[in-house]
């Protein structure tokens, strides 16, 4: 069997100074890098994930060839490449490039396209594209940078949600695959309150889409849309805001450190709390509790 190459080893065939690497956080189903390349030929192994390329430095002609006639088209910024999985090919451009490569994995699309879609399918097929322009990929790449960068909302819901969206993308823009009705419907009294106590009595722990989606038995996808049609904001809102609720009423004890409060309602560590508390009521949570 073939040895599939994750995306921490690319560099070994594409070589080039990396600027971005989200593999430190752990993201399910979902990389993000990013390098500067000088112009060279670059022979692609068999990848285990599904690769997205953003460009974001000057204009390059780019080649692309898997043994037949060599592709070609103009990249520059706007516009994304696609290298899809477990197929060997030779790329090359003739100047220096700078581009983000998101590698989503081929079980996440295939998970999205059974559950988001609810279709058992036959065949699963993304092409190689050398040249596609795209105004969603990109906006998807700066809400990751966020979070690579620790300026996001810090939630792993929202980097599911994200990888999602990636997923749905790729399956209804440039994928060979066909799709069924999806089910419909509303959460129950009882689910509903299931939920809500789920949240609640988890807010110092990771929560994870997925985690919520499994009690309601749905997709991610369902839920977090049935969540927000339901509840007015999306999964990853309302955790965040009933973390706030939560460190409100800690907050009204002075004898709980700031370091505690933000355990206890699932931030990261203290300037986490700071950060966010001051975004929702506009204060700091010292401010908040010397005022209580």
């Amino acid at each position: 069997m073939a040895v599939l190459v994750s995306p921490d080893l690319i560099p070994y065939w594409i070589p080039g100074e990396k600027v971005v690497d989200s593999s430190h956080l752990g993201w399910d189903g979902l990389t993000l890098m990013g390098y500067r390349y000088p112009d060279q030929e670059s022979h692609i192994p068999l990848m285990r994930d599904y690769m997205i390329v953003i460009y974001e430095g000057r204009r390059a002609t780019m080649q692309r060839s898997s043994g037949g006639p060599w592709q070609s088209g103009t990249v520059e910024r706007g516009v994304i490449s696609l290298l899809t999985r477990a197929e060997q090919s030779i790329w090359r451009w003739d100047g220096p490039i700078e581009v983000k490569h998101i590698y989503v994995t081929h079980d996440t699309i295939e998970r999205t396209a059974n559950q988001v879609f609810d279709k058992a399918f036959d065949r699963l097929r993304i092409e190689d594209r050398v040249r596609a322009e795209d105004a969603v990929i990109p906006l998807l790449l700066r809400a990751l940078e966020r979070e690579v960068e620790g300026t996001g909302v810090g939630e792993r819901l929202y980097v599911d949600a994200i990888r999602t969206q990636i997923a749905i993308h790729l399956l209804r823009h440039y994928a060979d695959v066909a799709f069924r009705q999806h089910r419909s419907g509303a959460f129950s009294p009882r689910l509903r309150r299931a939920i809500i106590d789920y949240i609640d009595a988890n807010l110092a722990q990771t929560i994870t889409l997925d985690d919520l989606a499994a009690l309601a038995g749905l997709s991610s996808y369902h839920f977090a849309r049935r969540f927000k049609a339901e509840l007015g904001m999306p999964p990853h809102s309302y955790v965040v805001a009933r973390r706030v609720e939560r460190a409100e009423r800690l907050l009204k004890d002075i004898r709980v450190p700031l370091k505690l409060v933000a355990a206890e309602c699932g931030f990261t560590d203290q300037s986490h709390l700071s950060r966010v508390f001051r975004r929702m009521r506009g204060v700091t949570p010292n401010a908040a509790r010397n005022r209580a």
